[in-house]
């Protein structure tokens, strides 16, 4: 009896009773699922003839965080199996010679469908566990970086020469809210973590520095805006994390 018990409890995803770690490992996987497309969309530009290596540094980097937290998410299939695709994807792209370049929009509109599959396997997983983790104190800050991480995306998406990015892009009244959310949750982290203040404030300052250029929009894709609220997004990830 005792064997099976043990065999039925290593069955089990490690995620069935939930906990606030878990839940800010997927908080961290849905923004840089988001900020891995983004980059991808400033680096693999048929319009750029010469990209800023940064982005593809900044694509591996997401890649590779994602990686991570899988492994400490127990490696669940649900995750394992979009992330896989999406690093094939990554390959191809990478090792595609740039007088190719008219396949990139193809291949990042794929990415995009394993970055959809992957996120919503997060929220699935989410929503199963056990544990009431409406009070972790971390989410708020994993709150703020997903919302960066989609603003930053919905941007690039829109510079990018994907025939059906409207099928990936957000409604410009949600893009709008979106907007009206992270300044609105900046004041709340402010006022209610006076003692996190220098990242607080260092990671408004990125996003008010970029944000006129956002809500208008462009005709390219920009590395500027990927530096900007990358680094932001990242910093409230990695405060989400210290906190107990």
């Amino acid at each position: 009896m005792m064997r099976k018990l043990l065999m039925l409890f290593c069955l089990l995803s490690p995620l069935a009773w939930g906990s606030e770690q878990d839940a800010r490992h997927l908080g961290e996987l849905s923004s840089h699922s988001r900020l891995l497309c983004a980059s991808a969309m400033v680096y693999f530009n048929p319009e750029e003839r010469e990209p800023d290596p940064r982005a593809l540094k900044a694509t591996f980097y997401h890649l590779n965080t994602l990686n991570r937290l899988i492994v400490q998410l127990g490696n669940p299939e649900s995750l394992q199996r979009p992330a896989r695709a999406m690093e094939k994807l990554f390959n191809t792209l990478d090792n595609l010679p740039r007088d190719q370049a008219s396949r990139f929009p193809e291949l990042v509109g794929q990415l995009l469908e394993q970055e959809r599959g992957l996120e919503q396997a997060a929220q699935a997983l989410s929503a199963n566990m056990k544990q009431d983790l409406a009070g972790d104190p971390g989410a708020p800050f994993n709150a703020q970086s997903q919302a960066l991480a989609s603003v930053l995306l919905d941007y690039q998406l829109r510079a990018y020469p994907l025939p059906n990015k409207l099928d990936f892009a957000l409604p410009e009244a949600q893009a709008a809210g979106l907007d009206a959310d992270i300044e609105q949750r900046f004041d709340q982290l402010l006022a209610g973590h006076p003692e996190h203040a220098e990242v607080l404030g260092k990671a408004r300052t990125n996003y008010r520095f970029v944000r006129a250029q956002l809500q208008q929009g462009g005709g390219r894709t920009h590395g500027g805006a990927e530096f900007y609220l990358s680094r932001a997004a990242d910093d409230l990830d990695e405060l989400a994390a210290t906190l107990n």
